[in-house]
């Protein structure tokens, strides 16, 4: 259930991540609840069967990053979750719902590492980017103030000495400028629908913005 569920998610059904990587949690040894959660997946695949990612024409190109990070989300490990949401000209190409290995301590750290883990991704779209020979803006959206600041200040103080250095791997892109750094309301960061349960008004706005129709 939860195999086929993740071919949905890389193929047109992005609004889907967040779910199935938390179900897939406990695939090893599922109880009835568990059950019952995928089956009531199942029921909003088959409700929104006809919903799919559309690209529309354009002359114009640019890529969005929406990164964002739940702090403690898993109430048995304590460990946020990571998300990254890669849209093309306001459409989704790639997305990225992942529990860290570590604790954070704050916000700002979880909102961070979540960063870090989207910058390879822009690092690995430039270089196809250049590849085609194309120059296309790129710029990443997140909601958290800490952690915007602490990517583009080096300054490292008691709350932020203890983060580990790979986590500082979105300064010197950013320092080099090959993407810009935008500070996103909670409310229009895209990312949300990757890392939390949203009400139903919400999820559907998401998943508009998404670019699914």
């Amino acid at each position: 259930m939860i195999g086929s569920l993740m071919y949905l998610v890389t193929g047109t059904r992005p609004d889907l991540a967040y779910t199935i990587s938390f179900l897939a949690h406990f695939s090893s040894c599922p109880t009835d609840e568990h059950i019952k959660a995928a089956k009531h997946v199942f029921r909003y695949v088959n409700g929104t069967r006809n919903l799919g990612l559309f690209y529309p024409y354009t002359t114009t190109n640019a890529i969005d990053v929406h990164v964002d990070a739940n702090f403690t989300g898993c109430h048995d490990t304590r460990r946020s979750t990571s998300c990254y949401i890669v849209l093309f000209n306001n459409c989704c190409v790639s997305c990225l719902s992942k529990k860290q290995f570590f604790v954070a301590k704050s916000t700002t750290e979880g909102e961070f590492v979540a960063m870090s883990s989207g910058t390879p991704h822009i690092r690995w779209l430039l270089k196809g980017l250049a590849d085609l020979r194309l120059h296309v803006p790129i710029a990443m959206h997140a909601d958290n103030t800490g952690a915007n600041f602490l990517a583009a200040n080096p300054q490292i103080n008691v709350r932020t000495k203890h983060i580990a250095v790979d986590f500082f791997i979105t300064r010197e892109p950013l320092e080099d400028n090959l993407f810009a750094l935008i500070k996103v309301e909670s409310i229009n960061n895209l990312a949300d629908i990757c890392t939390k349960i949203l009400a139903k008004p919400a999820h559907q706005r998401m998943v508009t913005l998404l670019g699914c129709r």
